[in-house]
């Protein structure tokens, strides 16, 4: 009988290689139709909506109903909007589906997170999630990368691959399993101060990477094939940020300090900053490829200290997925809107420099949240 964990490891994986696939596939084939900066990032961003909102009530649904239960409801709505989606050459159609994958995608991973992580807290929590996260990173980089060179040989096939994932998706969450057998239950080796707000800081980085990457991932294609840069090429920019994803949450399992103080994860948006602006300043292959690296490393760290620090000591592990994803969420609805308005009003390399400019000013947020929270931890002492 398979191990219910390496079942949950591997429907992530294939989940975020689909996801990966469709949407790298639907942009690509928009942008070619000549959509415009705001016409793709709406389509990278209309099924967010949905999704927050589904999450937001799927993780609650999960504590009450089960985890399967609601999870089960994810790939069968996908399954069927991928299939529509591969059959649809015109971008209002497109955008439609698309509204309705993040409905599927909302059932399934506050569902999958609470899951992974029932029963455990501190180190043994981490190393789930860990794994948890190399295991959806290296999905979305096989996503990318072979979405990439399938579409500029058999367009229809890199809609195809996907819909056939959904279906083993289906019968792998279907399957008996054994449950883990974790080691006890053991705090972390660096626990974060009380009053300083680690909780809330990260899902406001979480919040604000998602805005600013997935602002430029949204508006990219637009730049892409004005600079002539072919679709396997573009693919393989977006796999190498999940490589660099995929590093840094092995490095986060590897050290500890992170947990323990807020500095990092505000320098980390700061090298970040850097990068988007150079994306927007400059047309070198060399300084896309640095940049992108960046900004993996960047949504690694802020995905990986948001769900530790929500999962860690949130008790209704379904009710705190489903927040993490909200803000998640809510970051990668707002950036593309707003990235795509900026490039239909001030041109093609403006929404670059507005989401580099959206993520300093998200630091300062968070740095005046975690004063807020010192403040008011230390007058009620």
């Amino acid at each position: 009988m398979p191990s219910q964990l390496a079942i949950l490891y591997l429907v992530s994986l294939l989940m975020d290689m689909s996801v990966a696939g469709l949407f790298f596939a639907i942009s690509r084939r928009a942008a070619e139709l000549g959509a415009s900066a705001g016409a793709l990032g709406l389509l990278g961003s209309a099924w967010l909506g949905p999704y927050l909102i589904v999450s937001l009530l799927a993780g609650r649904l999960s504590d009450r109903w089960g985890r399967r239960n609601v999870a089960l409801i994810g790939p069968v709505i996908t399954g069927a909007i991928t299939i529509a989606c591969a059959y649809t050459t015109a971008v209002k159609p497109l955008l439609l589906l698309t509204t309705c994958f993040g409905l599927g995608l909302g059932f399934f991973w506050p569902s999958i997170m609470a899951w992974v992580s029932d029963g455990v807290t501190g180190r043994a929590l981490q190393t789930r999630l860990t794994r948890f996260g190399v295991a959806w990173n290296v999905g979305l980089f096989l996503g990318f990368g072979l979405t990439g060179w399938v579409f500029r040989r058999w367009p229809l096939l890199a809609f195809g691959i996907p819909a056939l994932c959904m279906i083993v998706i289906l019968l792998l969450l279907l399957l008996p399993a054994k449950a883990p057998a974790d080691r006890p239950l053991t705090a972390p080796p660096a626990q974060p101060p009380a009053g300083r707000g680690f909780r809330k800081t990260a899902w406001l980085a979480n919040f604000a990477v998602q805005l600013a990457t997935g602002g430029v991932a949204a508006i990219f294609p637009q730049l892409a094939t004005h600079l002539g840069i072919a679709s396997d090429a573009h693919g393989g920019l977006l796999a190498i940020g999940r490589i660099a994803a995929l590093v840094m949450i092995l490095v986060l399992q590897a050290l500890t300090f992170w947990r323990a103080r807020l500095w990092p994860i505000w320098a980390a948006q700061l090298l970040g900053v850097v990068a988007i602006i150079g994306v927007g300043g400059t047309s070198s292959a060399g300084f896309f490829v640095a940049a992108f690296i960046v900004m993996g490393a960047l949504t690694g760290y802020s995905y990986q200290a948001s769900i530790f620090f929500t999962l860690d000591e949130m008790t209704e592990k379904g009710k705190g997925s489903g927040v993490h994803e909200a803000f998640l969420a809510g970051g990668m609805l707002t950036g593309p809107l707003l990235g795509g308005w900026a490039g239909n009003h001030f041109g093609i390399r403006a929404p670059y420099f507005f989401c580099a400019a959206a993520l300093l000013m998200g630091v300062g947020v968070q740095a005046a949240v975690a004063g807020w929270r010192r403040r008011e931890y230390v007058q009620r002492q």
